[in-house]
């Protein structure tokens, strides 16, 4: 761990900081696979390192930065980030994350048993995402696995600062405002706002209840909208309702 924190300083205001800062974090943490990339509230995000395997990587590189990464649990915690944060994929996913098309369409597809992430707040508008996952049949993430990696994010969260500090902000393009999630974009095909609302949190994994709480709405209230959402669309599935939330991001 020393050495690979003693190579993170060194590379502090240069152009392998990002390579070594992810290499620091996974440090002493059995991981198959990491990626470290900046989450911006107003584009898609932009990957600095890839440490992937070949079907994650082409998943990442195709539905995932075309609009799935607003369905992600770790976009969506790092909306509300104040401080460094650890979280492994189930502690922040809705209850019935394991039934999203998300779910379905990503750890079911590329051989991922479980992720555990760390965000840390780069700047007013960037957060910095480092994901490391295990591939199936490997054992899942432990609450001690994820102490390991806070344990060392106070640090990484103080070299971060540093380095943007001198070289400024850590993604490799200009962020434009063009592809915020759909919560924040005017509905499409009619959809209504509180309809769009309901989309996302029915991609997501949330179930008609939780949808009904987080909006302060009924139930039954929720399976109207729903309803009316595939009446709109002209769909009857969520398989199908997951694939015109891609043809909308593209």
């Amino acid at each position: 761990m020393q050495a690979s924190v003693a190579r993170l300083v060194l590379a502090i205001g240069t152009p392998a900081f990002a390579e070594r800062l992810l290499a620091a974090a996974g440090c002493g943490l059995a991981h198959d696979a990491a990626a470290l990339m900046i989450f911006h509230p107003a584009a898609p995000p932009a990957v600095l390192v890839d440490r992937l395997k070949p079907a994650e990587r082409a998943w990442l590189y195709g539905d995932y930065l075309s609009g799935v990464y607003a369905l992600s649990p770790f976009y969506r915690a790092a909306q509300k980030l104040k401080a460094p944060r650890v979280a492994r994929v189930r502690e922040i996913a809705p209850q019935g994350f394991a039934q999203s098309e998300y779910y379905r369409r990503y750890f079911a597809l590329i051989g991922v048993a479980d992720m555990i992430g760390l965000l840390i707040p780069a700047s007013e508008a960037e957060t910095v995402f480092m994901s490391f996952s295990r591939s199936t049949g490997s054992r899942r993430f432990t609450a001690g696995d994820g102490r390991r990696l806070e344990s060392g994010a106070e640090l990484l969260a103080a070299a971060v600062t540093r380095h943007c500090e001198i070289a400024g902000p850590l993604a490799s393009r200009h962020i434009a405002a063009a592809a915020s999630p759909i919560a924040h974009k005017p509905a499409p095909s009619g959809l209504t706002a509180r309809e769009a609302q309901v989309v996302n949190l029915m991609l997501e994994g949330h179930s008609a209840r939780a949808i009904g709480e987080a909006l302060k709405i009924s139930n039954e209230t929720v399976r109207v909208h729903r309803r009316h959402i595939y009446e709109k669309l002209g769909i009857s599935s969520q398989g199908e309702l997951f694939r015109w939330f891609l043809a909308t991001r593209a």
